[in-house]
């Protein structure tokens, strides 16, 4: 079997690319990232096409995985147009390059990689697949977008679509401005950690290994085309609480200090309901959130956490 992966580069899809090869399927994937600088490729072979989405004319491949997009949130509060350009425009030349295949070969599923943040602010804790879409910010936007052009070529095209949504991914080799690595190094430093608003606010952490699990069930099992999947730990934590996690993992003397609310996550409530991925894909999660962060905090320890404090990342991004 063959599978293309866009963002290939990246943190999802990477390991997406070794769990595929550890499973004997062939590998193919997109990026903007040189080939010289894709350094969570290194010690794999995979076909690797260095490009934009917009440039891509056909997909060789049965099955693809789509991750690529602006995935940070701060940067695409800053940067709305090229966050809309990336992520919709882009999907779009992506399912193109799907149709001018199709005509040639059969496609058997077209994955969309979204995201939690197409729900926003809901009152239906924990959030079912069928709650109305309600993005509080771009990036939300952007994926509810993407959502929607991708099931207009399943019905207008019939191409095979798949959307999986997962709560915040972490684990090891992700970006280090994200909260869990920022909270982490902080604690390892022994310096605040800093948070953005009461900390009230809730998030559901799911481990990369889960969701590259959940990803592949998704893609192979009959009957999921059309349809959409909650792939989450399933579990709610309140980002003051995981901050007290990290200091509590580390051994930290670290305190936490208070930031500016972030646009859009006052009373933000996102753990997801798996219900659906549990019953149809067979999906469970089955790492911890405390596992998973003693984990990622070995790995971080490995380097010199000082780095990332200096270059002035604070607060509670995700």
């Amino acid at each position: 079997m063959r599978v293309f992966i866009t963002g290939i580069a990246g943190f999802l899809g990477a390991h997406l690319a070794r769990r595929f090869l550890s499973e004997g399927w062939e590998v193919e994937g997109a990026d903007l990232v040189p080939p010289d600088q894709a350094w969570r490729l290194r010690g794999i072979k995979v076909g690797y096409l260095w490009g934009s989405l917009q440039d891509l004319k056909t997909i060789r491949a049965p099955y693809v995985v789509h991750c690529a997009a602006v995935a940070d949130v701060p940067f695409a509060l800053s940067s709305p147009f090229y966050t809309a350009q990336q992520n919709i425009l882009g999907t779009v030349s992506l399912l193109e390059a799907c149709l001018r295949n199709k005509k040639q070969s059969p496609m058997q599923r077209v994955l969309i990689m979204s995201s939690e943040s197409v729900y926003g602010l809901t009152s239906r804790v924990p959030i079912p697949e069928d709650t109305p879409m309600n993005p509080t910010n771009i990036y939300g936007a952007s994926k509810a977008a993407e959502e929607l052009v991708a099931r207009a070529y399943y019905y207008s095209h019939h191409l095979p679509v798949v959307v999986v949504r997962c709560s915040t991914l972490y684990g090891e080799g992700m970006r280090k401005t994200q909260v869990i690595p920022i909270f982490l190094a902080q604690a390892l430093s022994n310096h605040p950690i800093t948070i953005h608003g009461d900390g009230s606010q809730t998030r559901d952490f799911v481990y990369v290994e889960d969701l590259t699990r959940g990803i592949e069930n998704a893609l192979l099992l009959p009957g999921t085309a059309g349809d959409v999947y909650n792939i989450a730990s399933g579990r709610e934590i309140s980002i003051k609480g995981l901050a007290e996690l990290c200091i509590a993992i580390t051994g930290s003397s670290s305190h936490v200090e208070h930031l500016e609310q972030r646009t859009g996550e006052q009373g933000l409530r996102l753990v997801l309901d798996t219900t659906k991925a549990q019953q149809v894909l067979g999906y469970h999660a089955s790492v911890s959130l405390q596992d998973g962060i003693k984990k990622l905090a070995t790995s971080l320890r490995e380097a010199p956490p000082s780095s990332l404090i200096a270059s002035g990342f604070k607060g509670s991004s995700v």
